[in-house]
């Protein structure tokens, strides 16, 4: 979308005299409390992609706006084996997701007279809302694309094969759901279920129809709208790995030994009992291990190596 190929795309399929909205869609299942009630949360904002990502991004903005909560609430588990349960809760997000967005999909119709909309500057114009982007954590780009985990949920790259250096076949959404259907209507003749038979092409599909059937497929493609999930999948993946090899550089006891002997400083977080015993790292306390890291293995490694890490 940042190249404006998507919009100019979207512009030839709608009215002349119609204006793109693309909508950006976020959802992230969150923990509220750690020590009692394991409260959890599961928000879905939206925001547009008009408004530069300078302000989109800033709090006092206003500009990301809360349009619902999805239930955080355990489906009963009883008479179901682990797959049908899984299955259940996909089903749940889905069913969900579908309702939550029925009116964007009738607003953003490129065949439909589109909404009526006052903009900043006062004009009035005819908006057709698409979704373009949806944000969110690798576990959920699976549960949104209805990808097999442990795979690439933008392209047909087998779980062994994510390592190559080029990028497989593309999904699409067109592909995606018409496996699905294939697998509904074989599944009807007995035998396999729609899951079963959909996990054969890397599709983790179900008796339900994901919440994006009903989006123009010619504007809009939801393996096309997943974000990179920089956080999780690149510099956590990174901080982890770092961490794994600094213990094994210099031992476990050794670095807590090294990190609690730390002297104070402003602006990075002391950790008294070291590292090893934290169990879910904030955000937080993984900047403020970032900062120290390294320093760790002065006298330990040559300082070239640390050079270079």
């Amino acid at each position: 979308m940042w190249t404006g190929n998507f919009w100019n795309q979207a512009q030839e399929r709608i009215s002349r005299t119609g204006t793109v909205a693309p909508v950006i869609l976020a959802t992230d299942k969150t923990q509220l409390t750690q020590f009692s009630g394991s409260k959890s949360a599961y928000p879905v904002y939206l925001t547009i992609r008009n408004i530069p990502k300078d302000i989109r991004r800033k709090l006092g903005s206003r500009a990301c706006i809360l349009i619902a909560y999805l239930s955080v609430d355990k489906i009963v588990k009883k008479g179901l084996s682990n797959t049908q349960l899984k299955l259940r809760n996909y089903q749940l997000f889905h069913k969900s997701m579908a309702l939550v967005l029925e009116s964007l999909k009738e607003a953003g119709n490129p065949a439909g007279p589109g909404v009526e909309m006052v903009g900043g500057d006062g004009a009035v114009r005819r908006v057709y809302p698409l979704l373009a982007t949806y944000v969110c954590d690798y576990p959920e780009q699976c549960l949104v694309t209805c990808t097999k985990y442990g795979t690439c949920p933008k392209c047909k790259r087998k779980a062994k094969e994510l390592d190559l250096p080029t990028a497989g076949e593309l999904r699409s959404q067109r592909w995606t759901f018409e496996k699905i259907t294939a697998a509904q209507e074989a599944a009807h003749g007995g035998g396999r279920s729609v899951h079963s038979r959909t996990m054969a092409d890397d599709i983790a599909g179900g008796n339900y129809d994901p919440f994006w059937v009903g989006f123009p497929p010619t504007v809009t493609d939801i393996h096309l709208c997943i974000a990179p999930d920089v956080l999780h999948q690149l510099y956590q993946g990174v901080f982890k790995y770092l961490i794994t090899w600094v213990q094994h550089v210099i031992g476990e006891e050794e670095l807590d030994e090294r990190i609690r002997r730390l002297p104070p400083t402003p602006g990075v977080r002391h950790f008294p009992k070291g590292i090893s015993r934290l169990t879910q790292m904030s955000g937080t306390e993984r900047k403020h291990i970032g900062r120290i890291l390294l320093g760790c293995l002065v006298g330990k490694m040559d300082p070239k190596g640390i050079t270079a890490c």
